[in-house]
């Protein structure tokens, strides 16, 4: 059985500083201009943290904020290695951003470019970063992006669900007499349960679990714009997922901080500490054999379609804001299956020998 759910409210180098984000801000542009004046030492990095806070508020989510900030941070030192800046000469800098953009991050497992979605999102961080500059007269740098061109991306082109069987079968080789078979075990049955991503599933803490009779709620805060996300576990999948945080934290659940980590590390360096987006990876690559933790959404939403769930229901479990958004992901999903093939098999007489 499948969670239910309502929606309530989405590595770069080192040395990119802890985003702080201010209040909204919507001054007058001469007072914009006077706030760059008390940080005469660093200029261009307090523009890029006013761009932030006047297009990412902390009533947006800080996702995209967080992201936009470590791009543009990135660009940054990046262009610097170079000899150049955010404020350099504009024919010299869209060479740089385009090979910026299409690089990896230094530790990445995988060869070759970037996606051609990520490489979007990197030139729309500094379209967006520019536009702002000159729309509100901060500065009078030209846009370098301008004369980049994107290529066209389809959504969830590269969307793949796993293979049902095959999950089933993993899930129950996990040995489940040991604390940390138990934590892989539920939280792999939660993200597929409720479709949760990596970043959400890595945002739990005991603050986030209510206990409803005999069943649990989770409520998601990491969500992409800020979503906030409540699923309502199976009974069954409730009775796991305390019975895992028994093994953990003993019999008395109640005397916990709400700040507790779910998930938690079992390495001798970082013991019970809570667990990253990284970890989650690993563990889905380890027990399922899945290199990108997408793909436990993905299983999700093929597997609520298989068993006949409307679109609408998908839809908002998803927590797509549109319903074109959620036949967009079915289709892609259900791309390579031919529901006439046993048919066709028999048409042209396979088994028949």
């Amino acid at each position: 059985m499948v969670a239910t759910t309502m929606v309530g409210s989405g590595d770069w180098p080192r040395g990119t500083r802890k985003y702080h984000r201010a209040q909204h801000c919507q001054s007058p542009q001469a007072e914009e201009k006077h706030e760059l004046h008390k940080y005469p030492d660093e200029p261009i990095g307090q523009i890029i943290e006013m761009w932030l806070s006047y297009n990412y508020p902390p009533s947006s989510g800080e996702s995209t904020g967080m992201i936009y900030r470590k791009l543009l941070f990135s660009l940054r030192a990046y262009l610097q290695e170079h000899g150049l800046d955010l404020n350099s000469s504009g024919n010299q800098l869209p060479q740089f951003i385009q090979t910026w953009a299409s690089q990896r991050t230094p530790n990445s497992r995988h060869q070759g470019n970037v996606a051609p979605a990520t490489y979007n999102q990197r030139i729309a961080a500094v379209n967006s970063f520019y536009s702002w500059v000159n729309k509100h007269q901060v500065a009078s740098w030209p846009n370098p992006t301008e004369t980049l061109s994107r290529p066209v991306v389809q959504k969830y082109t590269e969307a793949h669900a796993l293979d049902v069987q095959h999950v089933r079968s993993q899930l129950k080789e996990i040995d489940r007499n040991t604390p940390r078979g138990k934590r892989d075990y539920v939280l792999l049955q939660v993200a597929l349960n409720t479709g949760r991503s990596a970043r959400e599933l890595a945002s739990l803490n005991w603050g986030n679990i209510d206990l409803r009779d005999e069943n649990v709620m989770l409520t998601f805060e990491g969500g992409r714009g800020g979503k906030i996300m409540h699923d309502t576990l199976d009974y069954r999948l409730s009775q796991t997922f305390l019975d895992y945080l028994h093994t953990i934290y003993g019999e008395d659940l109640h005397t916990l901080s709400p700040h507790t980590p779910i998930w938690i590390s079992f390495s001798d360096r970082t013991h019970h500490q809570a667990i990253g987006q990284q970890t989650i990876a690993d563990i889905c690559e380890a027990r399922l054999g899945a290199s990108k933790t997408q793909q436990l959404r993905h299983t999700f939403a093929l597997a609520m379609d298989q068993v006949g769930a409307p679109v609408d229901t998908i839809q908002t479990r998803l927590g797509h804001e549109d319903r074109a958004t959620t036949d967009v992901y079915l289709a892609n999903l259900k791309k390579a299956h031919n529901p006439y093939a046993d048919v066709l098999a028999d048409t042209f007489g396979l088994g028949m020998d």
